[in-house]
């Protein structure tokens, strides 16, 4: 996958214009066709200065690739953290993930930390010195919407403020007409309020909140109003917070709007008040009011990242530079990547990700998900490779129609069953990667019924084999009675075209309740796809030794070049997934030479 790259300036000096345009042609296109180093995690590296010595004018774009790509792996082995004390004067700092960058920013700015330092303008797109605080917590929470990850990159930047009680600016520094937007870049539109349903206490462990966002919730609903569309969007955030993943659920607007009206109905007494935020540093000069004309969606807070064709030829200041004979001395050039670039860059002795910032307080990762400061080994390297057949299989389809399975996390359920019927050890970095929350027991009865996609790719087709118990569950089977398809309650009808077959009546229930008859329908599932598809067993594909990074957004998997496998790439199963929304991760993966890889 090509890293995404992105220039601030460009300055060339030579002794005509015309050879100024063709430092700028070749230089464009050296940037463009550079391999610069892919690491694992969506790690965003930025540079300060990228002075690539002299341009002759008759080398070749793929001449001075090579040396832009030296000079890019020199300072990303260099690079330090932005956080660390050294950031302020490092050629080279670098975030995590595309997500960090606007988590600091935010975390700065709450506690009233300057955000003065070289490389915040070049990281966050739009923050000027002097950008009033307001503004930048909307430019925070606007770039960590236009990550790849989307409405789940702001649940984790408000779920990491929370954590450290440092929620409030941002939330009072959203304007009312931010809340549309907030909501146009999550639904596309606001969803009109459902009828009134039971208390938030009574309407089951899916509408549940945590007890600090409930409170932060509380408090900010009665300050803009419950019918405030930003109080939907927090809702929103709210219940989302313990398991991103559920960002995608289509029910998602309904459900916030019930847990408003269930706040609004309840006293307020007995909620206990939001943590007040962090104290800011010292006092600085006097931040001026919030321009009105910025916004989370558009204007000043939210400016279009620039492309890689913007690179412009022309000399970045109109300061006149005595031209200088034969060839073009290279500019310094100030490069950044975007939040979607990843490089290889190998923390220094001089890195310290965990040190104090500029005041002494330390910065912690507060991030609720599982992550990883380094490759971790894993025995089930292959795991992932399952994520193209299930969304073969209709996974998506299914749990939008079965959205109470989705909130309690059925994908990272059945991986893990899968990895535990290999005899991964449930230790494995991969493992406690994929697990978001707390598994609870999946609910009894749980019926559910398998898409027509489903069907197809196990091969399942009429007459179809259909049983009924004497506690009066019914169940379709596939011709051979092997593959579970659907289920129902007690008394239930099964849906089409099920409903048109003849039940066989059973003495005896079946010895398997509804979760385990689903978990086994899809297990039997892949292990048939997998079999058709790559000519191998789960086994042969699963269990394949790699490390893998886990991040707030990203989940790398990174094998040794010799375990490519032909079959594998030949069933696509290896190309890489990017974003995958009942993961809520963004999953990639990784082949590097026997010396750097698994």
């Amino acid at each position: 996958m090509t890293s995404e790259r992105r220039v601030r300036q460009v300055k060339l000096a030579a002794p005509s214009r015309a050879l100024v345009q063709r430092g700028a042609v070749l230089l464009e296109d050296a940037l463009r066709t550079a391999s610069l180093p892919d690491a694992p995690g969506g790690r965003v590296l930025v540079i300060r200065e990228l002075a690539l010595g002299t341009i002759h004018a008759d080398r070749s774009p793929a001449a001075l690739s090579l040396v832009v790509e030296q000079r890019v792996r020199e300072l990303a082995r260099l690079a330090v953290h932005a956080t660390s004390p050294s950031a302020a004067t490092a050629q080279a700092v670098y975030f995590r993930d595309e997500l960090e960058p606007f988590v600091v920013l935010a975390t700065r700015l709450a506690r009233g930390l300057p955000v003065d330092t070289w490389f915040w303008r070049l990281a966050v797109p739009g923050l000027h010195p002097g950008t009033p605080r307001d503004d930048g917590l909307r430019l925070a929470l606007a770039g960590a919407l236009r990550t790849r990850p989307g409405p789940a990159a702001a649940v984790m930047l408000v779920s990491e403020l929370e954590a450290l009680g440092a929620l409030a600016p941002l939330l009072g520094a959203l304007r009312w007409q931010d809340g549309p937007a907030l909501v146009r870049a999550w639904w596309g539109h606001l969803s009109p309020r459902p009828e009134p349903r039971l208390h938030l206490d009574d309407a089951g462990s899916a509408e549940q909140v945590s007890e600090l966002l409930r409170s932060t919730l509380s408090h900010w609903t009665r300050s803009w109003g419950a019918d405030d569309a930003r109080a939907v969007w927090l809702a929103a955030v709210a219940l989302c917070a313990r398991m991103p993943s559920q960002v995608a659920a289509p029910g998602l607007p309904s459900r916030a709007w019930r847990v408003l009206a269930a706040l609004q109905a309840s006293p307020a007494d007995p909620l206990t008040k939001p943590r007040k935020p962090l104290p800011r540093a010292a006092p600085g000069p006097e931040v001026p009011e919030v321009s009105p004309d910025t916004s989370v969606a558009q204007g000043n807070a939210s400016p279009s990242p620039l492309s890689r064709e913007a690179l412009s030829g022309a000399p970045a200041s109109g300061t006149e530079r005595r031209p200088l004979d034969a060839a073009i001395p290279a500019s310094s050039v100030g490069m950044t990547a975007s939040p979607t670039q990843r490089l290889t860059a190998r923390a220094s002795p001089t890195d310290n990700d965990g040190t104090s910032d500029a005041s002494g307080t330390p910065e912690q990762d507060t991030s609720p998900r599982h992550v990883t400061d380094e490759a971790l080994p894993t025995a089930a390297g292959g795991l992932l490779f399952l994520v193209p057949m299930l969304n073969a299989l209709g996974l998506e389809e299914f749990l939008a129609d079965h959205p109470s399975l989705a909130d309690l996390g059925l994908p990272q359920r059945f991986l893990r069953l899968v990895a535990e019927r290999l005899g991964v050890p449930s230790t494995d970095p991969l493992l406690r990667a994929i697990q978001e929350a707390a598994a609870e027991p999946l609910p009894v009865p749980s019926a559910f019924s398998f898409p027509l996609r489903f069907q197809a790719g196990v091969g399942a087709h009429a007459p179809f084999r259909l049983v009924r118990e004497p506690t009066g569950r019914s169940i379709a089977f596939d011709a051979r009675t092997r593959v579970p398809l659907a289920a129902t309650p007690r008394g239930g009808t099964l849906p089409p075209p099920f409903d048109s077959h003849l039940a066989a009546i059973l003495e005896q229930p079946l010895p398997w309740d509804d979760a385990t008859l689903l978990l086994r329908g899809a297990l039997l599932a892949v292990g048939r796809v997998t079999r058709r598809r790559a000519h191998m067993g789960l086994r042969a594909l699963v269990l394949r030794p790699g490390r893998v990074v886990a991040t707030r957004t990203h989940l790398d998997l990174v094998f040794a070049a010799s375990q490519v496998d032909i079959r594998i790439r030949r069933a696509g199963l290896d190309i890489n997934p990017g974003w995958v929304p009942w993961l809520a991760r963004v999953i990639q993966y990784h082949y590097q030479s026997d010396e750097t890889g698994a």
